[in-house]
This record gives structure tokens, sequence and C-alpha cells, in this order.
């Protein structure tokens, strides 16, 4: 079984050819930005080139964080938890992008977006935080991304101390 610290620190670990992948979607997203740019309107072009400037490469990361927290721990119902969490992560940055994408092409209000979009967030934060709970009950070592952030900003301190 893997500690709790060797945990954060795969983690922490982004691999080499993620800085291309970025690049490459960066540079596709202004191709197909480009593209509409001529055959659509400018508000369409700027809400396609930020999601795909955002929402690729986030997914992709989410992702990536998914797949080597399901190596933790070999219990199928970890795992399968831990792939739940990565999924909805992924499906709440989508929706989010989704809503803003639909107030702008002019489907609903700004209210509407604002109060979906807050019904969006709240109830993944919800089910994120049971999941958690769960998680911790079958894996006293799983590390929440809470204490994920609050380990990083610790060493940044430390690393700011020690210059």
């Amino acid at each position: 079984m893997v500690t709790r610290e060797e945990r954060v620190e795969q983690l922490k670990v982004r691999p080499k050819k993620g800085a291309f992948k970025l690049l490459w979607a960066a540079a596709a997203g202004l191709g197909l930005g480009w593209w509409i740019y001529i055959n659509a309107s400018l508000p369409m072009l700027a809400m396609l080139s930020f999601c795909m400037m955002t929402a690729v490469p986030l997914s992709h990361v989410s992702w990536q964080k998914t797949r080597v927290s399901v190596t933790f721990n070999e219990n199928r119902s970890y795992q399968r938890l831990i792939r739940a969490k990565g999924i909805i992560a992924i499906a709440m940055l989508w929706g989010v992008l989704g809503l803003m994408f639909g107030h702008v092409s002019g489907f609903f209000a700004l209210s509407v977006f604002s109060g979906l979009s807050a019904m969006l967030i709240a109830g993944m934060l919800v089910v994120e935080t049971w999941l958690d709970y769960r998680l911790l009950r079958i894996d006293d070592e799983h590390v929440v991304d809470s204490l994920f952030g609050l380990t990083k900003r610790e060493q940044m301190k430390r690393k700011w101390d020690e210059k």
C-alpha cells in the first residue's frame, strides 16, 4: 500500500508530453476559432476558442489524475469511486462551459445561467464530498483535493523559507 505522502508526490508529477498536448489543443482551438470567425459571429468564436483552450487541457489533466489515483489501491470499490469522481469533475467542467455557451448563444438569460451554474456546482461539491467520505472509509490514506492543495502550499512555503 502506498502512503499518503507518496501519493501526493505521484499526483504532482505531470507527464512531459502534457505541455505538447496543451499547445496542440491551443493551436487547434485557434485554428477552429479562425474558421468559425470567417463563417460565424464573434461571440461564437470566443466561446469555442475558450472551450478548446481551457476545457480540453483541463479535462486531460483531470483524467490523468484519475488514472494515477486508481493505481493507489487494488480494491474494486475504491477504483470505481475514483473513476466516478474523475468523470463527475470532467462532466461538471463541460456542463458549466455548455451553460456558458447556451447563454452566449442567447438560448437562455443570465439569471437562468447563474441559477443552473450554481445548482451544478453545489451539487458537484456535495457529490464529491460524499465520494471522498466513502473513499476515506475504504482507504485511510486517500488524498482528498483539499489535502493535496494544502500540501502543495506547505511545500511552497518551505521552498521560500530556504531561499
